[in-house]
């Protein structure tokens, strides 16, 4: 391969099909484990948050686990292929847009399916923080909060990883004390994340966080690629 033929949409396609595999096989193991517990644990008395309040603090961990994992496992491969820097981080830019909004859709997806079934079955579902039933706006507000959140999951994780990988496990370790931070600025702008630790004391609107967690992912755009932009290839 050349670095002509992994240009950024070619390496964004790789990236998220491989991805992918990886998501469903997460996602697999999440719904099998949320089928367990609601039938089990069920009773006239038991009730139970549905699928995407469920999953969303792990989908969350497991955007933030495959992005530390984009410099380690795929980083040296295109490398070696002849790809640039630049069309690498491009493309990784890509994919984990599309690998955000595909997880965000399944979750949602599989919930409505579950809910839907949940009456046959007799189980008592429903939502709790993410109300997206209610009305279409709900639904588009809370698709666009989780599709922001599992985002910045990943970019915070794929910071750490190339910082691992660029300046050594010294500055790797301040990147993960930067990186439980910059978790608790999601937790605040994002009310769905496991890390809210500060959403009892400030409660911003929808019209403020929205822009500032923008904020945030360019952000951190701009730091991955001041981290990948001369890194040096380790063989």
């Amino acid at each position: 391969m050349s670095s002509i033929i992994l240009s950024p949409k070619k390496i964004a396609r790789l990236l998220f099909m491989e991805q992918v595999k990886w998501t469903m096989w997460f996602l697999s193991f999440m719904f099998v484990i949320y089928i367990v517990v609601v039938t089990f644990a069920s009773g006239p008395h038991s009730s139970f948050i549905d699928l995407t309040n469920f999953s969303n603090g792990s989908s969350g961990i497991y955007m933030l686990i495959i992005g530390i994992l984009t410099t380690s496992s795929f980083f040296y491969y295109y490398m070696q292929q002849g790809a640039t820097r630049k069309n690498f981080f491009l493309g990784t830019i890509i994919s984990s847009a599309l690998i955000a909004i595909a997880i965000t859709v399944i979750l949602i997806l599989l919930t409505f399916i579950l809910q839907f079934i949940s009456g046959w079955a007799g189980w008592n579902i429903h939502g709790q923080e993410l109300d997206f039933t209610s009305s279409f706006s709900a639904f588009i507000y809370t698709f666009i909060r989780l599709a922001i959140m599992h985002l910045i999951y990943f970019l915070i994780g794929w910071m750490i990883g190339l910082t691992f990988y660029r300046l050594g496990w010294l500055y790797g370790l301040l990147s993960i004390a930067c990186s439980i931070l910059l978790l608790a600025i999601t937790g605040i702008l994002i009310e769905v994340t496991h890390f809210s630790f500060f959403t009892n004391i400030i409660n911003l609107p929808a019209f403020i966080a929205t822009p500032l967690s923008l904020v945030l992912i360019v952000l951190l755009f701009g730091v991955n690629y001041r981290l990948i932009k001369d890194v040096t290839v380790k063989i």
